[in-house]
């Protein structure tokens, strides 16, 4: 059953985690750091993409990430991530976070980024790829430009890869 296609919804392969903004994650305008984003957004991705494959992956790259609105300091976050489109060993996750005033209880979303995580173990040529199924209207427009960003995906990976081979792993200081 493990190796036959099939079809999992974006809820089926959601992640939700909940923190709040401790000062050891605050910069000097008590705002939560963006590489602490980054760093729940790619932990929340990699649980997403889990859930779908049911094997190991990882963090390929972070294709957009977009810091909408700062979190502030005493304000609680949530990081929701989901599938959002596959390919044949690489599969994409969008994942948003949410902060909320716990006093006003007003919410907005801080940022949001699509990733691409790869199978780690490609050699299984039994496996199949599920396919993904979007149910609410945020997971039919985010999975309705799947395809357009995966072409524009491989275009940027293929223009890094030439400058990766130009450039040089000497340390600067070691002429």
């Amino acid at each position: 059953m493990e190796n036959q296609k099939k079809t999992l919804t974006c809820n089926q392969t959601r992640n939700v985690r909940t923190e709040v903004v401790t000062y050891s994650r605050l910069n000097d305008k008590d705002t939560l750091f963006g590489g602490d984003i980054m760093a729940h957004f790619d932990i929340a991705g990699g649980r997403a993409v889990f859930n779908f494959l049911k094997r190991p992956s990882f963090t390929a790259s972070v294709d957009s990430i977009e810091f909408v609105r700062p979190v502030y300091k005493n304000e609680a976050f949530y990081v929701e991530s989901y599938v959002s489109g596959c390919g044949k060993t690489s599969v994409e996750v969008f994942v948003k976070m949410i902060s909320s005033n716990p006093l006003t209880e007003e919410s907005h979303i801080s940022a949001f980024a699509f990733m691409t995580f790869v199978l780690a173990d490609r050699s299984d040529a039994s496996f199949k790829m599920p396919l993904i199924q979007p149910e609410s209207e945020e997971e039919k427009t985010v999975c309705a430009g799947y395809a357009d960003r995966r072409k524009a995906s491989l275009a940027k990976r293929n223009q890094n890869d030439a400058i990766l081979s130009r450039l040089s792993d000497k340390p600067i200081w070691a002429k």
